[in-house]
């Protein structure tokens, strides 16, 4: 049971951080395969909002879209996090997102070509690659917690440890909920400015 116990102090090292980012990955990989093939996606529910919006777009409904989905996928990586068996929750998390920005960029492409390249590169990956790195710090936390909870009920070892708590929890996904907030109107930002040079 120890082992169990020892997967939540894994979350702290480089390989474990870097096995979260493949995850996000292999979710891009099967998304471009899955867009490449089925161009006239229009749920928000696989592309997630990172296919580009079209240039004509109000830019404070783009902000508003960006932080939702952010907040959203925050609060669903917050409960799993509150569960003993959670951490697979989050992996999925992470393949999920990962698909959402492959579909995205396999579907502009297929529709715009390689005039698609200047979206692509200019608004959906800066903003697929700033919601990576705050989703995988979410699923690192929710990993954290749920393992130290999953610990408790098999061992009924209590750690010492004052990251863990419940108070510390909240308060580290308040700060990613401030952070999806800079991405999105860093995200309308770029979108106006990008618009306004085309």
């Amino acid at each position: 049971m120890k082992r169990i116990c020892n997967l939540t102090a894994v979350q702290s090292r480089k390989a474990f951080t870097m096995l979260l980012f493949a995850f996000t990955a292999a979710g891009a990989i099967a998304g471009s395969v899955y867009g490449a093939n089925h161009t006239n996606i229009a749920t928000i529910w696989l592309h997630q909002y990172f296919i580009p919006a079209p240039h004509t777009s109000p830019v404070l409904a783009l902000m508003k879209v960006t932080f939702l989905s952010s907040a959203l996928y925050l609060a669903v990586a917050y409960l799993s996090g509150l569960f003993a068996f959670g951490q697979p929750i989050g992996y999925l998390l992470l393949i999920y997102r990962g698909f959402g920005m492959g579909v995205s960029s396999a579907v502009t492409y297929a529709r715009l070509g390689i005039h698609a390249l200047p979206d692509i590169m200019l608004l959906l990956l800066p903003r697929a690659l700033a919601v990576t790195v705050l989703s995988v710090l979410a699923v690192r936390e929710l990993i954290r917690s749920s393992g130290n909870l999953l610990c408790i009920l098999t061992t009924g070892d209590i750690r010492d440890d004052k990251r863990s708590g419940l108070k510390n929890y909240t308060l580290r996904f308040a700060v990613l909920i401030l952070l999806s907030l800079l991405i999105s109107l860093a995200d309308g930002a770029v979108f106006t400015v990008f618009t306004r040079l085309k």
